[in-house]
C-alpha cells in the first residue's frame, strides 16, 4: 500500500513512476477479476471535481490516483504533504509499454480519439513495442456515455478482445466518469484515464518540449496549440486552484 496524501479533497499516491508501473505490473498478473483503474489529476482536473460529484466519486473510487501536473507536486511540497514526483498519465503508458517490451508481452485495447486515430497509435506502437499487442480499437460517438445500448456494446467489444489494459483517452471529466460507472463490467485487468495519450501515441498531437515540461509549462505549450478551446480553461484555472491551495494551507475543507 502506497502512502497517500490529502490534498484538496483528493487522497494520491506518492510514488514514483518506477512504482506506478510496478503497481500496474502486479494488477495485470494478478487473479483478481474485477478491473482496477487509474486517474491522473493536473490542475484542471482539481478545480472541476470541487463542483462535480461524479468526478469526485470517480476519484474516491479509483484504485491509484497520480499526480499529472507540476503545481500539483509544487503545491504538495508547500502544504507538507509531498509527492515525489509528477507521474503523467502519456508518460505512463509509455513506461508500461517499455516494461512488457523488455520483459513479457501485454494485451491493450485503445478506447477514444478521431476515428481512425486509434489504428494509426496501434501500428506506431508495433513499430515501437513489438511485445505489446493492440487487440482493439475503438472511437465511440458523440453522446455514447448517455446511451446505454452502446455502452453494451462498448462493453462487449472489450470483452471479445480480452485485453489486459484498456487505454481510455476520451477527456475529461468524461473519461473518469465512464469508467468509474462501468469499472466492474469492464473484462481488463486495468484501466487507464490517460487523455491524450492515444493522439501523443498517434502522433496527432505533440508533446511540449523536455524544457517545458520540466519547467512546469507544459500547460502553455498546449493552450498556445488549442488557443479557442483552451485559454478560457487554464483563465478559470489559474484563479481557482490558487484559492484551493490558500484554502487548505488555512485548514479549511474544500468544497467536496
Amino acid at each position: 500500500m502506497s502512502v497517500k496524501r490529502n490534498l484538496f479533497g483528493i487522497r494520491i499516491d506518492a510514488i514514483r513512476m518506477d512504482e506506478a508501473v510496478a503497481n500496474l505490473r502486479e494488477w495485470i498478473n494478478d487473479s483478481q477479476t474485477e478491473c482496477r483503474y487509474i486517474v491522473t489529476p493536473n490542475v484542471d482536473h482539481t478545480v472541476l471535481l470541487q463542483d462535480d460529484i461524479e468526478l469526485a466519486k470517480s476519484y474516491q473510487d479509483a484504485h491509484l490516483i497520480l499526480a499529472d501536473g507540476h503545481p500539483i507536486v509544487w503545491a504538495s511540497r508547500l502544504l507538507r504533504q509531498p509527492l515525489p514526483e509528477r507521474v503523467a498519465g502519456s508518460e505512463l503508458v509509455p513506461a508500461l509499454f517499455d516494461s512488457f517490451n523488455a520483459n513479457g508481452r501485454l494485451k491493450v485495447f485503445l478506447l477514444g480519439a478521431q476515428t481512425g486515430v486509434g489504428a494509426i497509435a496501434a501500428a506506431n506502437m508495433k513499430k515501437q513495442w513489438p511485445n505489446v499487442e493492440t487487440v482493439g480499437v475503438y472511437s465511440p460517438p458523440m453522446g455514447f456515455e448517455k446511451d446505454p445500448e452502446e455502452n453494451n456494446f462498448i462493453l462487449g467489444r472489450i470483452a471479445l478482445c480480452r485485453p489486459d489494459v484498456v487505454i481510455v483517452g476520451l477527456g475529461a471529466p468524461k473519461q473518469e466518469i465512464w469508467v468509474n460507472r462501468h469499472y466492474k463490467q469492464i473484462n481488463a485487468k486495468a484501466a487507464l484515464c490517460v487523455g491524450a495519450t492515444i493522439d501523443f501515441l498517434a502522433g496527432k498531437q505533440k508533446r511540449a518540449p523536455i524544457w517545458m515540461q520540466r519547467g512546469g509549462l507544459e500547460w502553455l505549450h498546449r493552450m498556445c496549440s488549442q488557443p479557442k478551446r483552451l485559454a478560457k480553461r487554464y483563465a478559470k484555472d489559474a484563479w481557482v486552484f490558487p484559492q484551493l491551495v490558500w484554502k487548505q494551507m488555512m485548514g479549511k475543507r474544500t468544497s467536496f
